[in-house]
């Protein structure tokens, strides 16, 4: 067995790859280490850990406002934790502790090194806080009073403390609240109050150690923020170099991130971290990869599967302990998996969009061992491999599943972490590797030899990917937006009933997706974060369509139109991630209406990237505050219309349009005068996707809508000879029910008629009947939960942005 590395004794080791910097305030034989995981199954070398302690036991005085799963005795944590670093340190790993890393107890000549103490004295000095008593005046405090809570005051108790002391104050970020005394000394305490790191205990999130180096993250919980400070502390004091920061409102945890070569990285994306940290990192190059594989939680966004690394885990070069519930099309709480790959320039752009994720796992060459629901809930995912051929376990059940697996010859290390578990994590939770040793290894991608720094990916190469991830066969293509955060927390509701609700919605959106996907349509899904403000983001289809070069003939570019909303908060829905990866690079040319918002009658050509650029210049023009509300906040003069209340019908290129003023209509004559429609005005107080659906044989129609009946007339002869389709009449009732608001869609060579459960339920035997006779099969989903909260008036079509 390998000798542990003590902190004096590390010996120099080459590295095939550049050293990104010298770990040269612990000593000088560090100086050949590089500080980056290359790959989860390399050798760990330097592990940094957390041991259980003070803020800790404030932690288990009310262990579920901690974020804590149960409660639990801190000497038991404690003994558990302590073994844990034992069994690391057996295997040749060297450990470093927070408290140690702070105190300097690692080096002798760090406790008295004074560069390490002034560091050590400020951040204490910015954790500690005087206060004075909510019932003491300040005008009753002499001049000695106010000396005694002050800055002055505060430095001098900091400078007396001991480096132990210091560390405790950092630790649990004490505010001591004070009033005048009766007797005795000037001042007495009233109130002790701390803000403990409660979690700090779990190293892994407030950084991830990636091939280019170590990137402080963003941590999502308040409580949890001030951790990453912390650790930037700690890496200052080590000399650590960190290579990047995640700015707001980017969230990145570490859980979420596997290094799988210099080839691919996985990063997850979801409850805890977000895409725009992942955007940040690539545009950075803070992955020091070729390709990012982003693993989306669009459906789940539990809990108990918070991370990536609570339902999935390295356990061999390329064996993968999976979560068996969320692999496959059938599974409801499915991850889906983005690839972005890096060109000439260095810029990351997407080739696959919304893979299955073990289906990605298997293309990459891994092989699966799948871990049972009880297996991920007592903790069998979330090991820790050390390299070498060896993985720490801490659930037998998970243990002897993978020992009987084929798959594997690791060696399995067990240890008994079952009361530091019930803090919600297990070994890699608790651990940062920072420093791993890269072995050769041979290629398991075309695009890298295994060896090599990272390279780039030609043009060609990328071009190859995208185009084999498109589909050959005219199946239909949608922009979808999951409802991740579609359900606001309401001031006085139950937080498990939001997240109950939020559950719920999820549930209904991943039947949706499953129906669409299985019938061979593709689609390309997003989803919205509370920095968005975007409560209705998932009624997609209100601000942008699409036309190819065949539709509009003086072009010949495929098009993205943007429209001019009314509702100001909705306009953020026009995201910049979006318009990058969502329509790129297929639309080159931008018809852009936005400028009628403001009361001018005309629109801008232009190209995705420029509208992007003024998006972002003007994004401080927003209301970013936390209410959305969906009344409509008209400029003076404006011409709104959303594309959902437009009816094409684009074969005859006829649209039919309600035009409730004078400047809807004016609108809606620019729009098709710029893109070649014939336009049929209707006096209605609906919208007319309300009462008009247009088919590819058929059309339905609500007469009831237009007060003219010479208009209704109009309208329905224009449906059934212009644009020579069958016409279904619906009823009033059926209208006010969103009959209309379903959607035609192509797949595998078949036409398909989408609808909700609800709606299905409205139409008459005999008009499902003939629905049935135009297209090749009906499907329908329930979505009950999502129409409950507001989703049904919107109507299924809202929901699919189609990519044509």
């Amino acid at each position: 067995m390998k000798p542990s590395l003590s902190n004096y004794q590390l010996g120099t080791m080459a590295t095939p790859f550049p050293t990104k910097g010298p770990l040269y305030n612990l000593s000088a034989k560090y100086k050949d280490l590089s500080f980056n995981q290359v790959h989860e199954n390399d050798e760990a070398r330097i592990v940094i850990l957390n041991e259980p302690s003070l803020p800790q036991w404030m932690g288990s005085i009310h262990p579920n406002g901690s974020l804590y799963e149960e409660p639990l005795d801190l000497s038991k944590a404690q003994d558990e934790h302590k073994l844990f670093r034992e069994l690391l340190e057996k295997e040749g790993c060297t450990v470093f502790t927070v408290r140690e890393i702070l105190t300097g107890s690692y080096d002798q000549s760090k406790s008295e090194d004074i560069q390490h103490r002034v560091k050590l004295e400020d951040f204490a000095f910015n954790s500690m806080h005087y206060e004075l008593d909510s019932q003491q005046n300040v005008q009753e405090l002499s001049t000695e009073d106010k000396l005694l809570i002050s800055d002055q005051y505060k430095k001098k108790c900091i400078e007396c403390m001991s480096n132990e002391q210091l560390v405790e104050v950092i630790l649990t970020r004490p505010t001591i609240r004070l009033r005048k005394s009766e007797r005795d000394t000037e001042l007495l305490s009233t109130e002790y109050s701390f803000k403990p790191l409660v979690n700090l205990i779990f190293q892994r999130d407030q950084q991830i150690t990636t091939s280019a180096g170590i990137v402080l993250a963003s941590l999502s919980s308040p409580i949890r923020a001030p951790e990453v400070q912390v650790m930037k502390l700690c890496f200052e004091i080590l000399g650590l170099p960190i290579v990047g920061e995640i700015p707001e409102p980017g969230k990145l945890e570490g859980g979420d991130f596997y290094p799988v070569g210099r080839d691919l990285c996985l990063i997850g994306v979801g409850l805890r971290s977000n895409f725009y940290s992942v955007q940040y990192m690539m545009d950075n190059d803070l992955f020091g990869t070729t390709r990012v594989a982003v693993v989306k939680d669009y459906f789940d966004q539990n809990q108990q599967r918070m991370h990536l690394d609570t339902v999935c885990n390295i356990i061999d070069e390329r064996v993968m302990l999976i979560l068996e519930d969320i692999c496959g099309e059938e599974s409801p709480i499915r991850r889906l998996v983005d690839e972005y790959t890096r060109n000439d320039q260095g810029e990351y752009s997407l080739t696959r969009n919304d893979v299955e994720y073990s289906q990605y796992l298997k293309e990459e060459g891994f092989d699966l061992i799948y871990a049972s629901n009880q297996n991920q809930k007592d903790y069998g995912c979330n090991g820790l491999n050390i390299g070498n051929g060896k993985f720490i376990v801490v659930d037998r059940a998970t243990a002897k599943t993978i020992a009987r697996s084929t798959k594997t010859n690791s060696q399995l290390l067990f240890v008994d972490f079952r009361t530091v578990t019930k803090m919600y994590g297990s070994v890699h939770c608790c651990s940062q590797v920072v420093s791993r040793y890269p072995r050769q290894r041979l290629s398991h991608s075309p695009s890298s030899d295994g060896l090599s720094p990272p390279t780039t990916t030609t043009t060609t190469t990328i071009q190859n990917r995208r185009n084999s991830r498109e589909s050959e066969d005219g199946s239909d293509k949608f922009l979808m937006i999951s409802p991740t955060d579609f359900v606001k927390d309401r001031i006085g509701m139950n937080a498990s009933l939001i997240r109950q609700q939020r559950q719920l919605i999820l549930q209904d959106y991943s039947r949706l997706h499953k129906l669409l996907v299985d019938a061979g349509v593709r689609v390309h899904l997003f989803c919205h974060e509370p920095y968005h403000h975007t409560d209705k983001a998932v009624f997609v289809a209100d601000w942008f369509s699409t036309h190819d070069r065949n539709e509009i003939k003086s072009t010949d570019k495929d098009t993205l139109v943007i429209y001019p909303l009314s509702d100001q908060s909705r306009r953020r829905e026009r995201r910049a991630d979006i318009l990058k990866f969502g329509f790129l690079p297929k639309y080159t040319r931008v018809l852009d209406f936005t400028p009628c918002e403001q009361g001018k009658l005309e629109y801008k050509e232009t190209t995705i990237e420029q509208f992007i650029n003024n998006l972002e210049n003007n994004s401080d023009n927003f209301d970013n505050s936390s209410s959305s509300s969906s009344s409509p906040i008209n400029e003076i003069n404006g011409y709104f219309l959303d594309f959902s209340e437009i009816v094409l019908d684009r074969e005859h290129k006829v649209a039919y349009c309600s035009t409730k003023n004078q400047h809807q209509s004016d609108f809606i004559d620019l729009w098709a005068k710029t893109l070649g429609y014939r336009v049929i005005k209707i006096n209605s107080k609906e919208s007319a996707n309300k009462f008009i659906f247009i088919g590819s044989k058929f059309a339905l129609f609500c007469p009831e809508a237009i007060e003219s009946v010479e208009q209704s007339n109009m309208v329905a002869q224009s449906l059934l000879l212009t644009s020579d389709k069958k016409v279904i009449q619906i009823t009033e009732e059926q209208m006010n029910n969103s009959c209309a608001k379903i959607i035609q869609v192509k797949g595998n060579q078949k036409t398909y008629l989408l609808m909700s459960d609800k709606v299905m339920n409205y139409f008459t035997p005999n008009q499902l009947s003939e629905l049935k006779s135009h297209v090749d099969q009906l499907l329908h989903a329930d979505m009950s939960n999502l129409e409950n909260m507001g989703a049904h008036n919107d109507g299924m079509i809202s929901m699919l942005g189609r990519l044509v």
